[in-house]
């Protein structure tokens, strides 16, 4: 059998057995066989007729109970197997080549011939009590374009959904055969580790690790609810707080809230003016503990400084809607935040409705560390999102579904955001900052 180990992986080819002896109807006879034996010998000892009757009975219960035992343990270890199916993978596709081999010639002298697989495909699988990983190698074969483009195929076969970690020499599909779930706040947040967001059950970063977001998604998809609770998480950590919303929607009412009274605003020069502010604290940040050759690798989490956080919602709108003076300004102020807030804890959160490049370029977006698309989406919003992503992503009708990727987490994958039910946001907000002073 070339079940050939490598870190784990169990290797799985054209070449490879297809099934292996103990799951052979051939090793269910031999063990029949055995049985039978020992049945008619022990028959053949007794002269008692009821002891007769006795191992009988016991024989034709043993004989059932083995085939059932083996049917079932077929089923369950084999026929679902990740080998299995794999393997049924590689040959229902044709992912090998054959050719005819003459082996000889038969007593009439024609020549015998067999057909021999001569090349394969090699596709790797390891397993553990909550993921299933499938390796395919790049070994520059006509088999490499494969390795990027087998999620469908795979995911049909197996059942589960799958991410993909790209790498130069393989492609890892990684199955999760454990679902994640989503966050439930109706009895509260969870308390807040340090400077990290936890997003679900099973996803979570670390903001002094992975700074800014972006957020896109139409009405109703769900983002007004990711977005409030990513202000909770922050406020958890003490963040200074900032809230730009030019179209004086919900977030607006946080200026009705303690400590927020001027730190949210709607219009055009005020923005500019927290635009500013907060450029001017990330850059007396610098001055003050980044300014000397101590202070290399180390992020404001070191000297024990608060996040400063700017949500900018509806950030294109203002953009297209503010004159062009102004909205320069401001990009100006945004570029710099993005580039170089993450060792001073200070971070944007930009709110999108619909994407729009020639507001956030690729080189801009690319330095968002939290990317989130919600609702169902076009591929021009997921490009703009994502960038070029080999993710096929489907159709959502769960309102907080989307996709999510995160830097350092690879390709972005399915996620629902926490689920507000019965829950206060304002209320909830106040009892932290009480909390903290």
């Amino acid at each position: 059998m070339q079940w050939r180990q490598k870190d784990d992986f169990i290797e799985v080819s054209a070449f490879s057995s297809s099934i292996p002896l103990r799951y052979r109807w051939s090793f269910l006879l031999a063990v029949l066989s055995v049985e039978l034996i020992i049945f008619l010998f022990i028959i053949g000892q007794l002269v008692n007729g009821f002891l007769h009757i006795f191992v009988f009975v016991s024989y034709c219960y043993l004989f059932t109970s083995t085939i059932y035992k083996f049917v079932m343990y077929r089923k369950t270890n084999w026929e679902n197997s990740p080998y299995s199916l794999i393997k049924r993978f590689i040959n229902d596709n044709r992912l090998f080549l054959e050719e005819i081999q003459v082996l000889g010639k038969d007593s009439n002298g024609k020549a015998v011939k067999r057909k021999v697989i001569t090349e394969s495909v090699f596709i790797l699988y390891k397993e553990t009590p909550n993921e299933l990983i499938i390796r395919f190698w790049k070994n520059g074969d006509k088999w490499n374009e494969l390795a990027n483009a087998s999620s469908n195929k795979l995911s049909a076969i197996f059942g589960l959904n799958c991410t993909i970690n790209d790498d130069i020499q393989y492609c890892d599909y990684i199955f999760e055969k454990v679902l994640d779930n989503r966050l439930h706040l109706s009895h509260g947040i969870p308390k807040t580790n340090g400077t990290i967001i936890q997003v679900t059950e099973k996803i979570s970063y670390d903001v002094s690790k992975v700074s800014h977001g972006l957020t896109i998604g139409n009405t109703g998809s769900g983002k007004s609810v990711w977005i409030e609770y990513k202000i909770l998480v922050y406020a958890q950590m003490g963040a200074i707080i900032y809230v730009a919303d030019p179209k004086s929607a919900d977030l607006s009412l946080l200026k009705y809230v303690h400590g927020f009274e001027d730190r949210v605003v709607s219009e055009p020069n005020h923005i500019a003016r927290v635009l500013r502010e907060v450029t001017e604290i990330m850059e007396t940040r610098y001055r003050q503990y980044f300014s000397e050759v101590s202070a290399f690798g180390k992020t404001f989490v070191d000297f024990n400084l608060p996040p400063v956080v700017l949500v900018f919602d509806e950030f294109a709108a203002f953009i297209k809607s503010a004159d062009k003076k102004l909205s320069t300004e401001c990009m100006s102020y945004l570029y710099s935040l993005i580039l170089k807030g993450r060792a001073m804890g200070c971070f944007v959160e930009i709110i999108l409705q619909r994407p729009d490049s020639s507001i956030l370029d690729g080189a801009l977006r690319d330095q968002l560390g939290c990317r989130t698309l919600l609702g169902t989406a076009s591929k021009e919003a997921t490009m703009m999102c994502f960038g070029s992503s080999s993710v096929e992503h489907k159709s959502i009708s769960v309102k907080g579904g989307g996709y999510i990727k995160i830097d350092g987490q690879g390709e972005e994958k399915y996620f629902e955001t926490p689920f507000m039910k019965d829950f206060d946001f304002i209320a909830e907000l106040e009892n932290i900052i009480y909390k903290r002073q």
